[in-house]
């Protein structure tokens, strides 16, 4: 079994420097980028393959029922899985069998990652009609078990539909890190404050078409470089002002937390927004 870098984004950065960045996942955020269409070798990396215990990771969706009517503009998903425990507190870290986290897409579109049985889909900026949910077991790395991916489709038919979200006036944003501060000591559970300006961070926009000035952020742990820009590092993403993560899964030692502003579909800003800093983990 393999994984091709993740078919719910389709992203890959090189090494090159910025703005040579080239990524797989589209949208018209900030630069251009190849469509996911683009050919092995341009923007993704050779498949990898999956540990063997990866296809014991099973799901599967409770609730909604294949063909549902969904007239509220969120969509309450009830998820069951098998062969592994999900934790949110390894994400980003090294794999290890019987741990993991599932992600959630709609129509082929990354939302986020869950780790517990329920989770809610926001209708934002969908028109109405056939969607498709699809759940998807991932490793710690966010490597994906694709062989066990489970889906249904629902009829969306609102009866009241959220205005859309247009897009917002052109200026320039940003990212700081308010908390850790660098040289910290982290040890057990820790939470990273950001303050992000001139930038619209929105839960429900994940995962949808591309709006400029509109998206979220993540952390990534010591590297945004790598197949699906270093998304096998990253520990989580957050629409607020803070994430709750864990050293759990982090090796004792130095090491640098990095929070960069991403569109809907992932990808990072190009250029990129980015803060970093250096922090101690200990055990």
């Amino acid at each position: 079994m393999q994984w091709t870098l993740s078919r719910t984004c389709r992203m890959a950065a090189t090494a090159l420097l910025p703005p040579l960045l080239l990524f797989a996942c589209g949208g018209a955020g900030q630069g251009s980028r190849p469509s996911a269409s683009a050919k092995p070798g341009q923007t993704e990396q050779a498949a990898m393959p999956l540990p063997p215990w990866a296809s014991s990771m099973k799901v599967a969706i409770q609730s909604p029922g294949d063909g549902a009517r969904i007239t509220a503009n969120q969509v309450p998903l009830q998820v069951s899985f098998s062969g592994f425990q999900p934790t949110c507190d390894l994400a980003g870290t090294s794999n290890a069998q019987g741990t993991g986290h599932y992600h959630v897409e709609i129509d082929k579109s990354l939302v986020d990652m869950f780790c517990t049985p329920a989770a809610t889909i926001s209708m934002q900026n969908l028109r109405p009609g056939s969607h498709t949910l699809t759940v998807l077991p991932a490793l710690n790395d966010h490597a994906e078990v694709e062989g066990n991916a489970k889906s249904v489709t629902i009829d969306y038919q609102p009866t009241q539909a959220l205005p859309e979200i247009a897009p917002a006036p052109a200026v320039t944003p940003s990212i700081r890190i308010l908390s850790p501060k660098a040289g910290s000591t982290l040890n057990g559970t820790f939470d990273v404050w950001v303050q992000v300006a001139n930038f619209n961070v929105s839960c429900d926009l994940e995962g949808k078409p591309d709006i400029a000035g509109y998206g979220h952020w993540h952390v990534n742990l010591d590297s945004t470089s790598g197949p699906m820009m270093g998304m096998m590092t990253m520990l989580r993403m957050s629409c607020g002002n803070v994430l709750h993560l864990s050293a759990r899964g982090i090796t004792a030692g130095r090491h640098t937390l990095i929070a960069f502003l991403a569109d809907n579909q992932h990808a990072p800003l190009n250029p990129m927004v980015e803060d970093q800093l250096t922090v101690n983990v200990a055990r």
